[in-house]
């Protein structure tokens, strides 16, 4: 590596993010500065800017934060290494189908609302009104509660 410092905005700059993604990813543990300068700035290094490309690239590929920290803790490369990279794959992969199917059923629903609005030309607009009604049947949420699944129109 070479002996290059970087302060926290050219490291950002380096990888492409801005500087408040650089404290984030700092106080979930997954950065930390090589080391501090005379005047107690943080000053990182070139791993620093390849470890923050990978923590965006795998957090943009759906990671979770957790899963990442495991694979920065976890880099032998050994068999066990991969096989626990394996498990966290499997499970982003769950999830990706599961959200391709509900694009898909979303889909299928958005072209029939589509069509009825293609459809005739009347005084009303039947999806908006089915919106309508599918908001006043909606349960009230309480602040902190998850949103309800599978509202359709």
């Amino acid at each position: 590596m070479s002996d290059i410092r970087y302060n926290i905005g050219q490291l950002a700059k380096a990888a492409g993010v801005p500087t408040t993604t650089v404290r984030f990813y700092e106080r979930q543990g997954l950065l930390s500065p090589v080391g501090r300068t005379i005047s107690n700035y943080r000053w990182y290094d070139q791993r620093a800017v390849e470890q923050l490309r990978f923590i965006r690239l795998a957090h943009a590929g759906g990671f979770s934060l957790k899963d990442i920290a495991g694979l920065l803790e976890e880099h032998d490369g050994s068999a066990t290494q991969c096989r626990h990279v394996a498990s966290i794959i499997e499970v982003r992969l769950k999830k990706v189908h599961t959200q391709i199917a509900e694009l898909r059923m979303l889909e299928r629903l958005l072209k029939q609302k589509l069509q009825l609005c293609q459809g005739s030309q009347p005084l009303r607009c039947a999806v908006v009104d089915e919106l309508e009604m599918a908001a006043k049947k909606m349960p009230a949420t309480v602040p902190g509660q998850s949103k309800p699944k599978n509202l359709s129109i």
